[in-house]
């Protein structure tokens, strides 16, 4: 960094860290902050109205997600900068993004063929090694319902084959967990693990990329996602966009059907799935419930005595 910024942001990203906030986005934001003011206010070292105001807008994106996080990046750096006696500008003010839909879930039928497709992935030079990395990685975030952020960040030393549990650090609500992967997932771990080992030598991450490229991020499954789905011969049929993130729905939808039709105890049973999805509460886990009804329709008057029984709503993860 070579902005009159370097220093404060450097100390900021420290106690960030030392407190578990790891707050990926702010990197690569706080490094364009840093060159766009090393270039437009090189004499400048305390955060203005002007400086914040024109960084955040200084960028095309119609994501009210992503404007949302220059905001809070610049939140997070002016109130750094007033502990520490600077009159720094804090915005004072969110970017709410729109509701999003429900997520399209595939069909046993269909979510097969994706599979299928994804097998068949293709190298290509953006993107080192994807082929060999994304059909292992897009199975595991469904068989296991990870967040497609979680997959990217799995350590090799997170992947425990022996006991067959992957370790989650800092995920969303800074939140470690442990999941635990069915005997055929873990055994495809195991298979990976030995055929990558030998073509990335003492690599860092379970499915690093490069030695130069160390994890994959979202937008890049996002993207491999999406071409691997135009391959599918339902593709053109879709009404809804399929995401990464339905793959996660989908594991929660398909093991709430599981508990209904094995007639488990659902209060037991609904405690251990939000826990095991990471969830902060069963309200985000009861989510699932409401689109079990919307697709299997036959399940509705158990579903809603289970609700009534528990006494939570859900609310959107």
């Amino acid at each position: 960094m070579k902005s009159r910024f370097a220093l404060d942001i450097k100390n900021m990203l420290q106690i960030l860290h030392n407190v578990g906030l790891e707050l990926k986005y702010m990197d690569v934001f706080l490094e364009e902050f840093d060159e766009y003011c090393s270039q437009n206010f090189p004499y400048t070292s305390v955060l203005t109205e002007n400086i914040a105001e024109k960084w955040i807008h200084n960028y095309t994106t119609t994501s009210k997600q992503q404007m949302d996080k220059r905001v809070r990046t610049m939140k997070h750096l002016g109130r750094y900068q007033r502990s520490i006696e600077k009159e720094a500008y804090l915005p004072l003010y969110r970017i709410k993004a729109d509701i999003s839909e429900e997520p399209y879930l595939f069909t046993d039928v269909q979510l097969a063929e994706f599979f299928v497709m994804a097998d068949k992935l293709e190298p290509h030079y953006s993107s080192p090694n994807r082929e060999i990395i994304f059909p292992i990685m897009f199975r595991i975030i469904y068989c296991c319902g990870l967040r497609s952020s979680e997959a990217c960040h799995l350590k090799v030393c997170d992947v425990d084959p022996e006991k067959g549990t992957l370790t989650i650090y800092h995920s969303k609500g800074y939140k470690d967990r442990i999941v635990y992967m069915s005997d055929d997932i873990r055994e495809m771990c195991i298979r990976f693990d030995q055929y990558y080992s030998r073509r990335l030598p003492e690599r860092e991450y379970f499915f690093q990329a490069s030695y130069t490229k160390k994890h994959y991020i979202n937008q890049n499954v996002c993207i491999t996602f999406d071409a691997i789905l135009k391959k599918t011969s339902f593709y053109p049929s879709l009404k809804k966009k399929a995401t990464t993130h339905g793959l996660r729905h989908l594991f929660a939808v398909n093991s709430m059907k599981k508990c209904l039709e094995a007639g488990e105890d659902f209060n037991n049973w609904i405690q251990y799935l939000s826990r095991y999805m990471g969830h902060a509460g069963i309200e985000e886990t009861m989510y699932y419930l409401h689109m079990t009804v919307q697709l299997f329709p036959i399940y509705e008057s158990k579903l809603k005595k289970l609700e009534d029984g528990i006494g939570v709503s859900y609310v959107e993860e």
